[in-house]
């Protein structure tokens, strides 16, 4: 019976390791199963030694998920999925450019500001946050500070 659990163990790994080759969690299933299913087996024949079986299955499914997450990255399938460099700021990578031109611009609420909304300023519409307060439709606003796509704005007093 032992042979049995051994098999199917080792089937369910093999399958775990091949989801990484052909994605689509048919593998993957098939193996977790196989792998939950040698566990019962060995735990129904040995109830002595659940806990060892357990355990020993767990590893061995973490050093499959680990093999083959090495594997995978040095595949040239897997080259394309990761990214090999990073996205520095001083090569020219931003999320969004920040509009200087708005630093001081006076506009207008359109909806109210709890804290964030949208503001009119020279015709335009700009979604835009408040400094914290809440600020009323309608209302002169002046922007204080901008960075990338956000916009922070405090009421003016006329």
């Amino acid at each position: 019976m032992i042979a049995w659990v051994l098999v199917l163990y080792g089937a369910g790994l093999i399958l775990i390791l091949a989801e990484f080759i052909v994605p689509g969690m048919i593998c993957g299933i098939l193996g977790g199963t196989l792998v939950t299913a040698s566990c019962v087996m060995a735990c129904y024949h040995h109830p002595d030694y659940t806990l060892f079986f357990i355990l020993g299955e767990a590893a061995g499914v973490f050093v499959a998920i680990m093999a083959g997450m090495y594997i995978l990255a040095r595949t040239r399938a897997g080259k394309r999925f990761i990214l090999e460099s990073s996205q520095q700021a001083d090569a020219g990578w931003v999320a969004s450019e920040t509009d200087r031109s708005l630093m001081g611009a006076i506009g207008e609420v359109c909806t109210a500001l709890r804290p964030a909304g949208t503001i009119l300023i020279e015709g335009k519409r700009i979604d835009a946050v408040s400094d914290g307060a809440f600020i009323d439709k309608g209302a002169r606003i002046r922007v204080i500070e901008t960075s990338g796509s956000r916009v922070v704005v405090e009421r003016v007093d006329a």
